[in-house]
C-alpha cells in the first residue's frame, strides 16, 4: 500500500516538474556538451577544463528549490559526483576521490549565499582534474625535459609543434630530445603528437556539430584527406564511420 502511495506522490511530482519547466522553460545542460567536459576532465586535460568549465558551471538544472543559495548548492552536489566518479576513471584513487568531493561539498555548504557557491564550480572542476593529471604522469616516471615536451604537446597540439619549439622549451639540442623521448615513452616526438590530435579529434567527432574538414582544420592537419589517412591509420576506421558509431545526440545532425 505505501509503495502505491509512493508511486502516486512521484508522479503527481513528476507531472508538476514537467508542467513548471515547460512554463518556465528551464532547459538542462546539452548531454553531449557535460560529456565532453567529464572526458576531459578524466583525460587530464587541464587546459580544455580552463577554456569550457565556464560555460558548464553552474548546471542551472531546473528547479530543485524555492531557495535560490540550496538551488546553487544542489547543482554543485551534482555536479562534484558526476565530477569524482570520472575522475576516478581517469586515474585518480578512490579514496583520495571522495575525500576532495567531500571537501568541496563541505566548502559549499559553509557558504552564507549563492555568489559565493559560484566560483566553486570552476575551481573544483580544474583541480580534479589537475589531480587526474598528475596521477596519470606519476604512473610512468620521466626525466624533466621529455615531461616538459609532453605538457608542451597536451597544450599546443591545435598548432604546429617543431622540435625548435620543443628545443627552445627545454633547452635541449632537438636530435637530443628526439632520441631521450623515443626511450622514455616508446614513441617518437611525431607520434605522439599525432596520438594527442587523435584523441582530441575522436571527442570532437563524438561530442562537437563540426564537419570533418572543420576538425582536420582545427587540429592543424595540412588537409581533410591526409587527417582522414592518418585517421584510419590510428583508429582503424575513418572519421565519418567511427562519428556514426559514437556520435553523442539523436538531435542533432552532424555535418559531413
Amino acid at each position: 500500500m505505501k509503495s502505491e502511495v509512493y508511486k502516486n506522490t512521484i508522479e503527481s511530482a513528476l507531472m508538476r516538474e514537467n508542467y513548471e519547466r515547460r512554463e518556465e522553460q528551464w532547459l538542462h545542460i546539452p548531454y553531449e556538451k557535460e560529456l565532453k567536459l567529464l572526458e576531459c576532465i578524466k583525460n587530464g586535460d587541464t587546459v580544455s577544463v580552463k577554456n569550457s568549465c565556464f560555460g558548464i558551471f553552474p548546471r542551472h538544472d531546473g528547479h530543485l528549490s524555492d531557495n535560490p543559495h540550496r538551488q546553487v548548492i544542489y547543482e554543485f552536489v551534482a555536479s562534484v559526483t558526476l565530477i569524482t566518479r570520472f575522475a576516478i576513471e581517469g586515474g585518480l584513487d578512490t579514496e583520495s576521490a571522495y575525500s576532495l568531493s567531500d571537501a568541496y561539498i563541505k566548502l559549499a555548504d559553509k557558504t552564507k549565499k549563492r555568489e559565493e557557491v559560484f566560483p566553486l564550480f570552476a575551481e573544483m572542476a580544474v583541480d580534479f582534474t589537475e589531480r587526474v593529471r598528475r596521477a596519470r604522469q606519476a604512473l610512468k616516471p620521466f626525466t624533466p625535459s621529455v615531461r616538459k615536451c609532453m605538457e608542451y604537446i597536451d597544450s599546443n597540439f591545435h598548432y604546429k609543434i617543431t622540435l625548435e619549439d620543443l628545443g627552445r622549451k627545454t633547452g635541449h639540442n632537438p636530435a637530443y630530445l628526439c632520441v631521450r623521448f623515443k626511450e622514455e615513452t616508446g614513441v617518437s616526438v611525431t607520434d605522439y603528437i599525432i596520438g594527442a590530435k587523435i584523441n582530441e579529434a575522436k571527442l570532437l567527432l563524438k561530442h562537437e556539430d563540426m564537419s570533418v574538414s572543420e576538425i582536420a582544420n582545427t587540429l592543424g592537419f595540412c588537409s581533410q584527406s591526409y587527417f582522414t589517412k592518418i585517421f584510419k591509420e590510428q583508429t582503424g576506421e575513418t572519421p565519418r564511420n567511427y562519428r556514426v558509431k559514437h556520435f553523442r545526440t539523436h538531435a542533432l545532425r552532424p555535418r559531413e
